[in-house]
């Protein structure tokens, strides 16, 4: 790697990571800094007040990166200040929820498909086939692609916020799908997707180091928003520069927050006859929590319980990691890994579900 390229990286690790530290300890004086009497619900499992800005601290550090990308390597310039300035309207519902909790869920769903609009018309970019027959023909259309492409980011980065639950789940599976992506594009020399890949895998873990596994500071709505966008933006652009790798990688690479969301929505839906829209504690990550990590650590308020499910999710979601960049360039392999991949998580879900009964989702411990 280019020495001005590595100093970039270093860069931003840096100043993710001293903007983090400075938001925690402003927050031991400047309250306003702390809003989980906000956040309070069936999906809380931390002890202590925590600031939840982790997500300003990684896009702050990202636009003071862009000078250095400037003016060390122009070639990644473009690209890198389009993602960011597409990503802006995601952030800002994200941290107006964060800090006021006065945004319902539809308008945060309408501001964050703005961002997948502006993505499309700032970088050209959009979902342009699915390898389905006769499917892939809609996409011939304009408004179509358009449309589709803003939706499915609008429910990536919904998925990336429902599975931020415990410290490091969010943001390690964001730069475990990040490396994944940065990988295969350098398997085909996209050296400026490659990079661009790196950089905020770099701003993600000068949050990370904060968060897991103590939990000093969280990614908060706008965190698990600008993560979820940004990693879906790369999934789209991947695969539209480059052709040889198929469109399914892209929802291959995110395989375990689209299953978690899709399986959410019918669970709710479906199953409870509750609008999607309403959080419960019945996802995957807290029947983990509910049903291994507090047998491992009986203590009621034991530290390692909250990492501890982390790290066992983390595992689930490499689970699609290797298919996905094992067979990234076959359409029928991705598709037949997903539906396998799926049938597992739901198995899995199932399974879990067993051993608890429903009136779970109503308590915190």
């Amino acid at each position: 790697m280019q020495e001005s390229k590595l100093l970039i990286l270093v860069f931003a690790f840096l100043v993710s990571l001293f903007i983090n530290l400075g938001i925690v300890l402003l927050s031991n004086k400047i309250r306003t800094f702390i809003t989980d009497h906000l956040h309070i619900g069936p999906q809380t499992f931390h002890q202590k007040p925590t600031p939840r800005l982790g997500g300003l601290a990684i896009f702050l550090s990202l636009c003071l990166a862009l000078p250095l990308v400037f003016f060390k390597d122009k070639s990644l310039f473009p690209l890198f200040a389009l993602l960011i300035l597409s990503s802006l309207p995601a952030l800002l519902a994200g941290i107006i929820e964060d800090l006021t909790k006065s945004l319902s869920p539809k308008k945060r769903l309408a501001i964050i498909f703005l961002s997948g609009l502006s993505f499309v018309f700032l970088t050209g970019s959009s979902v342009s086939k699915v390898d389905i027959p006769y499917v892939d023909y809609l996409f011939t259309l304009q408004v179509f692609s358009l449309l589709f492409t803003a939706i499915a980011l609008a429910g990536l980065v919904n998925a990336y916020n429902i599975i931020d639950g415990f410290n490091g789940l969010a943001s390690m599976t964001a730069v475990l799908n990040l490396l994944a992506i940065a990988y295969v594009a350098y398997k085909h020399n996209d050296l400026t997707l490659l990079y661009v890949s790196l950089l905020i895998v770099s701003a993600i873990i000068g949050f990370f180091v904060l968060n897991y596994p103590y939990g000093l500071i969280f990614l908060g709505d706008g965190g698990a928003y600008i993560i979820g966008f940004l990693v879906g933006a790369l999934s789209i652009l991947l695969v539209e520069r480059n052709p040889q790798v198929s469109p399914w990688f892209a929802l291959m690479v995110n395989s375990y927050p689209v299953v978690e969301t899709l399986f959410s929505v019918y669970r709710k839906t479906i199953l409870r006859k509750l609008s999607p829209m309403i959080p419960d504690g019945l996802h995957l990550h807290m029947l983990v929590y509910k049903i291994y990590t507090k047998k491992f650590f009986k203590a009621k308020k034991h530290p390692f319980r909250n990492p501890l499910t982390s790290t066992f999710m983390w595992i689930i979601n490499l689970i699609a990691l290797i298919p996905a960049i094992v067979f990234h360039s076959s359409s029928p392999m991705l598709a037949l890994c997903f539906v396998l991949y799926a049938s597992f998580y739901v198995f899995l879900y199932f399974r879990l579900l067993r051993k608890k009964m429903p009136q779970w989702a109503t308590s915190k411990d």
